[in-house]
């Protein structure tokens, strides 16, 4: 077998495996010793995942030749489509893609195992230096990590492509050329076809070398990381946030490492020593409140002492007209639901029937004054309330803010009625309790 006998252990840890399968070089060999471990260890379960960009005629005549094997194999193969439009980003797009096809069809406590070898390898830390990358993106792809909640291993990280040819040649295996890795207009198939191929003629160690680097850069990590740890403990919060103050008494290294630390926690994109400077001027010093900065997807900004990351969500001025509120209401914005029902719920809020001629309506906050009325004269703007709260001016956009056509009613997040929402004389059959399902808070 080509896998080390100490890999082949691990392997056999696993149990349960779903292998990543496009039918190249790589994953053929990769699934053929797979088959060969489980027919060492039968206790081993065995799937084939097989994911179609749909970037070339023949892709479907390639799921049908993986399927084949599989079949031969004795392999449960499962095969899903992706399409990717993004043209000048393709590579990424297809790798995001294809993840969210493997949490689809991953099982629990199965392990996704795919075919990475010594040579991806020095690509991905080529690229990493090419990007500017610190010691985190220098250490390159790891034995095995968690992606997505999904569990990954790679057996053939420490295999050249060489002996990975050559092994499939000595046993007579078959495989599909994708004629897109021969197109160099991708940085990764330049660095494959153009540059590492002369840069290993005049050194040989060279890859080996480089991965050497990228495993001191991986200690370096760790090491940080001890060293960083019981800091990040005490200043990152419960809802992810980050005290910011100590900062100010730190070093510049220092801070900007907690900076880097907490924006991954908070999965967001590692940023560079201009953005990590920007936060600190910007947003940690600047005396507005409302400052903030946008990473690709998140929003970073601070709510009194504290920095937080945000999903960069469009919230528009929009109404939900809840036409049967027997059926719950699908918030937007990945919300959650809304419940009305006639009995009370934990965290459900009393609320009344509404009269005839009363349509139910679900509205968010768009900067408009809206009023908790707590008598016919007595008024307090409700953003007061969230101010006296500590609500962050985010989160407020988040809150479901129930009306009965123009009366505000309740706000369903923090338990704030109006008078709007009381009957003189009340009946039990003219209450009703509404709950907010899958906050998120």
């Amino acid at each position: 077998m080509l896998i080390t006998k100490n890999i082949q252990s691990i392997l056999y840890k696993l149990q349960n495996i779903l292998v990543a399968y496009s039918g190249g070089l790589d994953s053929s060999v990769l699934l053929y010793n797979l088959v060969k471990l489980r027919n060492k260890y039968p206790n081993i379960s065995l799937r084939a995942i097989h994911v179609n960009h749909n970037l070339t005629h023949q892709s479907k005549k390639w799921v049908n030749i993986c399927f084949l094997e599989c079949q031969k194999l004795n392999v449960i193969f499962l095969h899903k489509s992706i399409f990717c439009n993004n043209i000048s980003n393709i590579e990424e797009i297809a790798r995001i893609k294809r993840y969210i096809v493997f949490q689809q069809v991953i099982k629990n406590h199965e392990f996704l195992v795919t075919a990475h070898h010594l040579n991806d390898q020095c690509e991905t830390i080529l690229l990493a230096l090419k990007r500017g990358s610190g010691p985190k993106g220098l250490s390159g792809i790891p034995y095995q990590n968690i992606i997505n909640n999904i569990k990954v291993f790679r057996p053939l990280l420490n295999i050249s492509k060489h002996k990975i040819l050559e092994y499939a040649i000595q046993n007579k295996l078959q495989w599909i050329d994708d004629p897109s890795n021969s197109n160099i207009n991708y940085d990764r198939n330049f660095l494959r076809n153009i540059i590492l191929p002369q840069i290993n003629d005049r050194w040989s160690y060279f890859n080996k070398n480089i991965v050497r680097s990228a495993q001191l850069c991986q200690e370096q990590e760790k090491l940080l990381n001890e060293f960083l740890n019981p800091i990040l403990v005490n200043l990152i919060q419960k809802d992810k946030s980050l005290f910011y103050i100590p900062l100010k008494y730190y070093s510049i290294y220092k801070r900007n490492s907690i900076l880097r630390k907490w924006l991954e926690y908070n999965e967001c994109v590692m940023p560079s020593r201009k953005v990590l400077f920007l936060i600190w001027k910007d947003i940690i010093c600047c005396n507005s409140p409302k400052s903030e900065i946008l990473i690709k997807n998140k929003i970073i900004c601070k709510y009194k002492s504290y920095l937080f990351c945000i999903n960069n969500d469009i919230f528009t001025d929009k109404t939900l007209l809840w036409f049967n509120i027997h059926k719950p209401l699908i918030l937007p914005y990945k919300l959650g639901k809304l419940n009305i029902s006639l009995k009370y719920t934990n965290n459900s809020i009393r609320i009344r029937y509404p009269e005839d001629n009363e349509y139910i309506y679900i509205k968010f906050f768009n900067n408009k004054k809206f009023y908790i009325y707590f008598n016919t004269i007595y008024k307090v703007s409700i953003c007061s309330i969230w101010e006296k709260l500590s609500i962050p001016f985010w989160k407020r956009k988040q809150i479901p803010l129930l009306f009965y056509n123009n009366q505000f009613i309740a706000d369903l997040e923090n338990n704030i009625c109006t008078t709007f929402n009381q009957l003189k004389n009340i009946n039990s059959n003219k209450i009703l309790f509404i709950k907010w399902d899958n906050k998120n808070n």
